[in-house]
């Protein structure tokens, strides 16, 4: 039944020689806005005075009523162009409702669209730029939004309707980009819109009941439209991309065709509320909503004056449809015609002139900001002239000289006049040849004239800039962004287009011996090198970037520092390492095991070699191993090695004589000497215990399983597994660690002892000073731990208020007490200097941490740079930072 209604709807439409009366056709108003001097704006119109529907035009006042279109067929549907040289109509003189383009007096009729069927061609309306017309298409299985220049070429489908269905009504932006219109095609009309070339069609409204008669705001950025998703037609206001749909009108009748005013301010509209068609008013909010007209017959197709003063519209209170013009707040109304037959469709006209003087010259398609000398300027320089009222001159010539020269003796050559086609002139091979900055040009179209915005000429590279500087801190092994930027300039600093030179970057000023890394030489693109993946690896300020390239001179960036930003810490017996959150991990201390290559001791962090970035890092007595953001295993003395056999892991735990990860699958490996493994990971004898946590201590391994019980298997001397024995185990000969205590992480340490967290966040140790047995750590009683780690003769952990604790063996200072050396600190003090720490790990006689901040403090013996303060020698009784 609905796709019956349709196509009866289209019907209607499409044969308006069925009508029982002409039907009254929406008038369009000119996408021009100014003023309405009577002398100049007229007005189009269709009447049927003389027996056919021809075009007639008058002044805005009435007078001068002339006719147009004199042919035996139909013509009617004007719509003046923007700048109100053409009228475009509808025509039935080509055996089809065709359109045709004419002047304002008649002259030069010119078909543009013709084709077969006798369905038509309808309401055609003009782009803002008057360069192309949108229209509507009747034809025999539906009804689609057709585009075609206003020459009459490249006629293009914008839509294409299924069967029996209509996409009408096209309407475009203020700016020429997109058209909006009604189509049927989902079923229900609804409003569309879609880019001026037809492409990205987007549904702005989807409710029951037709939604038709779209029409923008002047500026663009609103739709008012007609509703009848209410049951009658009602008027609706909405952004340009569908939302924030409003109902403007709020009656029982029927309200539609709303027509904003030019400065859309206000919105015209007909309705039926007080019983008859008549012609109302409102703000654009829907607000004073006000009755213009009340006369006994219909009043409709409001019509605004460019100036946004007068009111056109067709009335019947005469019996027959005339014309008829009223001031915007209803005063006034003055019938303008006043003939038999019918008189409707008024259609406004910007101000015309036939002819005028050249007034305005301006440089539409200027000059580049800058342009090589002796080489064509590009894209074409084009200038349009218009006269006082703004309207394009259609001819004459238009010459172009240098206006402002910053060389003296320069030249441009070239083809320097060119004639003016619709008002542009256009120049396409014009050179200057000297370089220079804040060079002008002038344009004369007789008695007027204008100037370009000011220019660069540009001469040979002859030196290096850098457009973009590096900002003045940057984090370590981190590509600098935003990326550093070297122009290529001539010897007056204008950056010269198209040049392609290769450009190196390296550092200059390098107070801590970094390294650049990255792509370090690049080919210039339009003159400008673009460097984006260069980093600098170690922590310092005052470093430069140096910029070369052949034959050209250099240049220096402005200074910039380099600070590491940590998110994790592990120590091992010499050395330290630490992830920053750019997932790079550093190291310092003993030379051979910071993974720099080297046998050189390094007092301060150095980037681990490879380009590698890490997840988890775990650092043993003589190696570091670690997880990077891929799964991949690498261990390192003295550079990273990839852990064959292919096994991706999650995490990793480093102990004296092996090393123990959990799989992506989370299945536990382990590879080493401790237990005949050998290099490649070997899936560990659990015992069918579910570890979820494992440690890898000095020569025992212990774990907590997923319901947080203990276990511990190897070397058992001094009671390092916890089990009330000094009975030793196989390698991975797993037994129960006693007391009863359920924990959340173990820590298996450095030399022959084990700490734990329990469930209730306390800490217990065994082994090596110790016991057999669990013992609870002597910090305050109400202090609760999150994390623990166990170093080789003192532990340390990190409680919920962030504060740091030791204990164990004090003979470097390596519990952070600030007591001096020779165990004189008592059991149980903080980590002295109030600091928040994140992470914490125990060593062999030192003790790292990284604070809330992201930075990293060290303390205890220094004999190898393990504090990384930067200096090596005097062991540290309270926490320094490490240099970052």
């Amino acid at each position: 039944m609905r796709r019956l209604l349709a196509v009866c709807v289209l019907l209607a439409i499409a044969v308006p020689q069925a009508c029982h009366r002409d039907e009254v056709t929406a008038p369009r108003m000119s996408a021009a806005a100014g003023g309405a001097d009577p002398s100049t704006a007229r007005i189009a119109f269709v009447s049927t005075r003389d027996g056919n529907r021809e075009i007639y035009v008058m002044a805005s006042d009435g007078s001068a009523q002339t006719r147009l279109t004199n042919v035996p067929e139909w013509d009617y549907e004007p719509s003046w162009s923007p700048d109100g040289n053409r009228i475009v109509f509808v025509s039935q003189r080509g055996r089809c409702d065709c359109l045709y383009v004419m002047a304002p007096d008649g002259s030069t009729v010119t078909a543009l669209t013709s084709h077969d069927s006798w369905w038509g061609d309808r309401r055609p309306t003009w782009s803002p730029d008057g360069q192309a017309i949108a229209f509507t298409r009747f034809l025999a299985d539906n009804v689609d939004v057709y585009r075609i220049a206003a020459d009459g070429s490249a006629e293009t489908a914008l839509t294409h309707t299924p069967f029996h269905r209509t996409a009408r009504d096209p309407q475009w932006s203020p700016d020429g980009s997109r058209i909006v219109f009604s189509t049927s095609q989902d079923d229900d009309t609804e409003i569309y819109l879609m880019h001026a070339d037809g492409s990205a069609q987007a549904r702005l409204t989807n409710t029951p009941g037709a939604d038709e008669e779209p029409t923008w705001s002047p500026d663009g950025s609103r739709i008012a439209f007609t509703s009848h998703r209410d049951g009658t037609a009602q008027i609706y206001v909405m952004n340009a991309d569908g939302s924030a749909q409003t109902r403007l009108t709020n009656t029982a009748a029927e309200d539609g065709s709303p027509r904003w005013s030019p400065d859309g301010s206000r919105i015209a509209f007909t309705s039926t509320r007080d019983g008859n068609v008549e012609i109302y008013v409102m703000n654009a909010d829907g607000s004073a909503q006000t009755r213009l007209t009340n006369a006994a017959g219909a009043d409709e197709g409001p019509s605004w004056s460019p100036d946004g003063r007068q009111i056109a519209f067709t009335s019947h209170r005469d019996g027959g449809a005339q014309i008829y013009v009223m001031n915007a707040d209803g005063s006034g109304p003055t019938r303008l015609t006043n003939t038999p037959g019918d008189n409707t469709d008024p259609s406004w006209s910007p101000a015309y002139r036939p002819s005028s003087a050249p007034a305005h010259v301006d440089f539409t398609a200027p000059p580049p900001a800058t342009v090589n000398a002796n080489a064509v300027i590009s894209p074409a320089i084009q200038v349009t002239v218009t006269d006082a009222s703004w309207s394009r001159i259609p001819g004459g010539v238009v010459r172009l000289e240098i206006g402002t020269s910053p060389a003296p003796g320069a030249t441009l050559s070239g083809t320097t006049q060119a004639k003016l086609v619709d008002g542009v002139a256009t120049f396409a091979d014009l050179r200057i040849d000297q370089p220079g900055r804040g060079y002008t040009l002038v344009a004369t179209a007789g008695p007027a004239s204008g100037a370009s915005g000011a220019f660069a000429v540009a001469g040979p590279p002859a030196q290096l800039a850098f457009a973009t500087q590096p900002p003045q801190t940057l984090e370590g092994a981190v590509a600098i962004a935003p990326a550093v930027r070297v122009a290529l300039q001539d010897a007056f600093g204008t950056t010269v287009p198209g040049a392609t030179q290769a450009v190196s970057l390296a550092l200059g000023a390098n107070p801590s011996g970094g390294t650049l890394a990255g792509t370090t030489t690049v080919q210039a693109v339009d003159g400008i090198a673009t460097f984006d993946n260069v980093s600098v690896d170690r922590p310092g300020s005052g470093y430069t970037l140096s910029a070369a390239s052949a034959a050209l001179t250099g240049a220096a960036s402005t200074p910039f520092a380099i600070r590491l930003t940590f998110r994790t810490v592990t120590v091992g017996f010499w050395h330290s390492c630490a992830l920053t959150v750019s997932s790079a991990a550093y190291c310092w201390g003993i030379g051979g095991r910071v993974g720099d290559g080297t046998q050189v001791n390094r007092p301060s962090p150095v980037l681990v070699a490879g380009g590698l970035r890490f997840a988890a890092l775990s650092a043993g007595n003589t190696k570091t191993c670690g997880v990077t953001t891929s799964g991949a295993a690498y261990c390192w003395g003295l550079s990273p090695e990839a852990v064959p056999g292919g096994v991706l892991f999650t995490t990793v735990s480093v102990g004296g004589r092996h090393t123990c990860g959990r799989s992506t699958s989370g299945a536990w490996y382990c590879w080493g000497d401790y237990g005949g493994e050998g290099p490649t990971p070997t899936p560990m004898n659990t015992g069918g215990l579910a570890f979820a946590v494992v440690s890898a201590g000095e020569d025992h391994t212990c774990g907590v399983t997923s319901s947080h019980q203990a276990y511990c298997a190897g070397i058992n001397d001094v009671g390092q597994l916890g089990d009330g024995t000094t009975t030793t185990t196989g390698p991975f000969t797993f037994v129960p660690v006693a007391g009863g205590l359920t924990f959340t992480t173990v820590s298996a340490g450095l030399y022959k002892s084990t700490c734990g967290v329990t469930t209730d966040a306390e800490v217990y140790c065994w082994g090596f000073d110790a016991g057999y047995t669990p013992e609870r750590q002597p910090a305050a009683p109400d202090i609760r731990f999150t994390a623990v780690s166990t170093g080789s003769v003192h532990a340390c952990g990190a409680g919920t208020t962030g504060a740091a604790y030791c204990w164990g063996e004090d003979t470097y200072t390596q519990r952070g007490t600030g007591y001096p050396s020779g165990d004189t600190a008592p059991q149980g003090l903080p980590v002295t200097g109030g600091l928040s720490f994140v992470a914490i790990s125990a060593g062999g006689a030192h003790t790292c941490g990284v604070t809330s901040d992201g930075k990293a403090y060290c303390w205890g013996l220094n004999d190898q740079g393990q504090l990384g303060n930067g200096t090596i020698g005097s062991h540290a009784i309270a926490p320094v930072q490490v240099v970052q």
